[in-house]
C-alpha cells in the first residue's frame, strides 16, 4: 500500500488562526518558518474576506427563496403596491396614535410648506 503525499498546509487557514493583533509582518514570518510562502498583502486579503463574511449568516447567498425575477411583467408594480399598502398601515396607526385633529393640522402644515415650495417661496 502506497503512501498519500503530505496535504500541503492550507494559508488562508493559517492566516485565520492567527489572532487578528498579530500584524501581517509578523504572519509572514510565522507563515515561513511554517514552510509556507505568503505575502503581507495576502495576509490583508484573507483578514478582509473574513471580515466580510463573519456578519452573514452561512449559505445564505443571492435573492431569497421565492423572490422570483425582476423581469416579470408587473414585478416592480406589484412590489411598489405592497410598499404603498405598508405605508398606508403605518400612516393610519400613527393617526390612531396622534389623534385626528392632530394630524390633520399635521397634514395642513406639511401641504401648506409643499404649496410654498412648489410656488417657489
Amino acid at each position: 500500500m502506497s503512501e498519500r503525499p503530505a496535504k500541503k498546509p492550507n494559508k488562508s487557514a493559517f492566516v485565520r488562526s492567527l489572532p487578528q493583533a498579530t500584524s501581517a509582518k509578523e504572519v509572514v514570518a510565522k507563515a515561513k518558518a511554517a514552510g509556507m510562502k505568503i505575502s503581507e498583502a495576502y495576509v490583508y486579503a484573507i483578514r478582509s474576506s473574513s471580515r466580510a463574511r463573519a456578519g452573514k449568516a452561512p449559505g445564505v447567498v443571492g435573492r431569497p427563496r421565492g423572490s422570483g425575477s425582476r423581469a416579470a411583467e408587473g414585478a416592480s408594480t406589484a412590489s411598489t403596491a405592497a410598499g404603498a399598502r405598508g405605508a398606508e398601515a403605518t400612516f393610519r396607526k400613527l393617526v390612531l396614535d396622534l389623534g385626528i385633529r392632530r394630524s390633520r393640522a399635521l397634514l395642513d402644515e406639511v401641504e401648506s410648506k409643499l404649496a410654498r415650495l412648489i410656488a417657489g417661496n
